[in-house]
C-alpha cells in the first residue's frame, strides 16, 4: 500500500473574533504566534468559496516543542463573516472533528488556571486513564470561550503522580 501522508500539517479553528481567540490560546494556553495575517485577500476556492474573493484574519500558533510541530491556525472570516449560529458541535458523537488534544506537562496546574478564569466550561476534572500504549494519561476536557472542545493530555508512567 502506498503511504502518502508525512504528518499532520495544521489544524484550523474558525473563530468569530481573532483578538479574543488569541487572548485565550496565547495568554491562557501559552501557544506562540509564528505568523499573522490581517485583512488577507485570497481566492475563496481554497477555503470553500469558489468564484469569490474572501478576506480573513489569521494567526498561526505552535507550542513549546517546535521541531516538526503541527500548527494551529486561528482564522476569523471577515468577508464572508464567520458564522456563529449555534456554535460548534452540541455533542462529541457527531461526524467530523469534534475535539482537539494538546500534549502538556501539568494538567492539574492548567485546570486550576482555567477554573479561576470562570469563563471556560470545564467538561470534567482531570482524570487518569490507562494509555492505549504504555503508562497512563491524565486528561482534562473543556470548551474554549467559543465553545470548541479541547483536551489536555499529560503522559504519566504511574497513575497517581507526575513523572
Amino acid at each position: 500500500m502506498d503511504r502518502y501522508i508525512n504528518r499532520l500539517f495544521h489544524v484550523c479553528i474558525t473563530v468569530p473574533d481573532i483578538d479574543e481567540a488569541l487572548a485565550f490560546y496565547q495568554d491562557v494556553l501559552g501557544l506562540e504566534s509564528i505568523g499573522s495575517l490581517r485583512n488577507e485577500r485570497s481566492d475563496g476556492a481554497v477555503l470553500g468559496f469558489p468564484g469569490r474573493e474572501i478576506v480573513i484574519h489569521a494567526n498561526h500558533l505552535r507550542g513549546k516543542h517546535t521541531d516538526n510541530a503541527t500548527v494551529i491556525d486561528l482564522i476569523e472570516f471577515v468577508e464572508p463573516a464567520t458564522v456563529v449560529g449555534e456554535g460548534p458541535y452540541g455533542q462529541m458523537n457527531h461526524v467530523g472533528i469534534t475535539r482537539m488534544a494538546f500534549d502538556v506537562d501539568d494538567t492539574d496546574a492548567i485546570y486550576d488556571t482555567l477554573r479561576r478564569r470562570g469563563d471556560v466550561e470545564l467538561l470534567c476534572e482531570p482524570a487518569t486513564v490507562q494509555a492505549p500504549t504504555d503508562g497512563f494519561l491524565r486528561i482534562l476536557t473543556f470548551k474554549d470561550p467559543h465553545g470548541i472542545v479541547l483536551e489536555l493530555i499529560e503522559h504519566r508512567h504511574h497513575p497517581d503522580h507526575r513523572d
